[in-house]
C-alpha cells in the first residue's frame, strides 16, 4: 500500500519546501512559476472541459457544507458536471469513507476530509490523490485559483511530510476565547492576556449556581482539542524530536494541572461528561462567563432564537502562557480519492469549492477557509456577517495557530489515551500519575503504528 502511494506521486512530486516557497519566489521576481496567472494560462483553461461527467461526493454534515450546498447549481451550470452528493454526520462519514476506500471500487470521486484525524492514516493507506500536479497544471487549474493566497498555517494543515498536498483547506478552525461581554463591561474587566489573568477572571466571575467562571470540555477524547492550546502555551509537544512519547515531560504535568484545575474549580458540575455540545449549551444559556473552543461555534451564539446571550458575546485571542502566544487549530479539506475514475473532473469541483467567492461566503457565515485575500473583500471589511472582534480573533488565530493534534496514524487512539488522563486529573488524580499511565500507553501505540 505504501509503495503504491509513492509510485503514484512520481513525475509530479513537489517537495514541501517548494510548495511553501513558490509564492515567495514569485514575489521576489523569480521566473514565472506554476501558480502565476499568464495570458496563455488563462486561455488554456476551460471550465466546460468535462461537461457531461457525474461526480459522487461525500460530505460531513457541517456548517461549511450547509453554506456551500445551495451553490452547487452554480458549479453545475459553470462546468456541465452533475453532482451526486451524500451528506452524513461526522462519525458516519468517517465510517462510510473507510468502507468506500477500503473496497477500492473507484466509485467515490471526492470527499470532505478531517486532516486533524485522517491526514496521516489516509496518506499512508494511499487513499488521497496528491494534488500537486493539478495545482501546477495550467490546463486544469483556473487562473484565479491562487494557491499562494492560502495562509501558511492553512497550507501546512493539508501538506504531508514529503510535500504532497492531500486536500485543499475548506475550514480552518482556530481555538479562541468566548466571553460574556456584558459581564466584563459591568465590572470594568478586559479579556485576559495571560493564563494568570484568565484564572483571576474566572475566580472573580465565579458565583455558582447562577454563574460559573469558565467551561471547557471535560469528556475524554473530546477534551484533547481545547487542551492542546494549553499544552502549546506551556511549551509541550506530543512527541519528542526522536518521535517518542513526550507525555512524561514537565510541560505536560504543568499543562494538565492548569487545565484540570481550572475546569474542576470553575466549571459547572458534571463537566467531566461535557463535550463541545454541553459546553456550548451552557454558555449559550448564560450559565458561564468564559468558554474556549473552536471559532466555528460562534454563529450559534448570535442566534436570538436559541441563545440567551446573543449580542453580549465577546471574542478574543486566547492568552499567552510561559511559552508564548499559540493556539490549537483544526481543519476540513476537500480531497480527491486516489481511486476515482474522474480525478480531473473532481479537481474542478475541489478548486471551485474553495474559490475566493465561496471563502467570502464562509467568512460572512461565521466560518473561514484560510485565504488571505478574503479579509480585504468589501463585504468582509464591512463586517456584515459576524461581530468585528470575531474577525480579529480569527485573523490572529490563523497567524499563531498550530495543528491541534499530533500528525500520527492513529489520532483517535491518541485522543482516547490523552483524554482519559485529563479526565482523571479533573476528577482528582494527580496529573503526574495519570500521565505516567498515558505515557506508557501512548508509547506502545506509537511503537505499533508509526512504522
Amino acid at each position: 500500500m505504501e509503495q503504491s502511494r509513492k509510485t503514484r506521486g512520481q513525475g509530479q512530486h513537489f517537495t514541501r519546501r517548494q510548495v511553501l516557497r513558490w509564492g515567495t519566489a514569485v514575489a521576489a521576481g523569480a521566473a514565472v512559476g506554476p501558480f502565476v496567472v499568464t495570458p496563455t494560462r488563462a486561455q488554456s483553461f476551460n471550465w466546460q472541459r468535462f461537461r457531461g461527467k457525474e461526480l459522487y461526493l461525500i460530505f460531513i454534515k457541517h456548517p461549511w457544507t450547509e453554506t456551500l450546498q445551495p451553490h452547487f447549481p452554480e458549479f453545475e451550470a459553470l462546468t456541465g458536471i452533475k453532482l451526486r452528493p451524500e451528506i452524513l454526520p461526522d462519525i458516519q462519514t468517517r465510517q462510510k469513507l473507510t468502507v468506500e476506500l477500503t473496497a477500492g471500487s473507484g466509485g467515490l470521486d471526492a470527499f470532505l476530509t478531517s486532516p486533524h484525524v485522517e491526514k496521516r492514516r489516509f496518506w499512508k493507506a494511499g487513499w488521497y490523490e496528491s494534488l500537486n500536479r493539478y495545482i501546477g497544471d495550467n490546463t486544469l487549474t483556473s487562473p484565479d485559483f491562487d494557491w499562494d493566497d492560502f495562509t501558511r498555517s492553512a497550507r501546512e494543515l493539508v501538506t504531508q511530510p514529503d510535500g504532497t498536498v492531500s486536500a485543499l483547506p475548506c475550514v480552518v478552525d482556530p481555538t479562541i476565547l468566548y466571553y460574556r461581554k456584558d459581564l466584563f463591561q459591568q465590572k470594568g474587566l478586559r479579556p485576559p492576556r495571560t493564563l494568570e489573568e484568565m484564572e483571576t477572571l474566572a475566580q472573580t466571575l465565579h458565583n455558582p449556581p447562577s454563574m460559573y467562571g469558565l467551561v471547557a470540555r471535560g469528556l475524554k477524547n473530546a477534551n484533547v482539542a481545547p487542551f492542546s492550546y494549553v499544552l502549546y502555551v506551556f511549551g509541550g509537544e506530543y512527541r519528542t524530536s526522536e518521535g517518542k512519547s513526550a507525555l512524561n515531560t514537565p510541560a505536560w504535568v504543568k499543562a494538565v494541572d492548569w487545565y484540570a484545575g481550572m475546569v474542576r474549580r470553575y466549571a459547572p458540575p458534571g463537566v467531566v461528561n461535557y463535550n463541545w455540545y454541553e459546553c456550548s449549551s451552557a454558555f449559550m444559556q448564560g450559565q458561564v462567563a468564559m468558554y474556549f473552543d473552536g471559532i466555528a461555534f460562534a454563529r450559534q451564539f448570535q442566534d436570538k432564537q436559541k441563545s440567551t446571550v446573543a449580542g453580549n458575546v465577546g471574542h478574543a485571542t486566547l492568552p499567552a502562557g510561559p511559552a508564548g502566544l499559540h493556539t490549537s487549530m483544526f481543519s476540513l479539506g476537500m480531497a480527491i480519492s486516489a481511486q476515482s475514475r474522474n480525478k480531473e473532473a473532481a479537481w474542478f469541483f475541489v478548486q471551485w469549492a474553495v474559490n475566493k467567492q465561496n471563502c467570502v461566503r464562509e467568512l460572512l457565515n461565521g466560518l473561514g477557509g484560510g485565504r488571505a485575500s478574503t479579509w480585504n473583500h468589501p463585504d468582509v471589511k464591512a463586517k456584515g456577517g459576524m461581530p468585528a472582534d470575531w474577525y480579529a480573533a480569527f485573523e490572529e488565530g490563523l497567524k499563531i495557530g498550530r495543528n491541534g493534534l499530533p500528525e500520527i496514524v492513529d489520532v483517535t487512539q491518541c485522543r482516547d489515551i490523552v483524554g482519559l488522563a485529563i479526565q482523571k486529573a479533573i476528577e482528582g488524580t494527580r496529573s503526574e500519575v495519570a500521565l505516567a499511565e498515558a505515557h506508557e500507553a501512548f508509547q506502545k501505540m506509537l511503537d505499533a503504528t508509526e512504522k
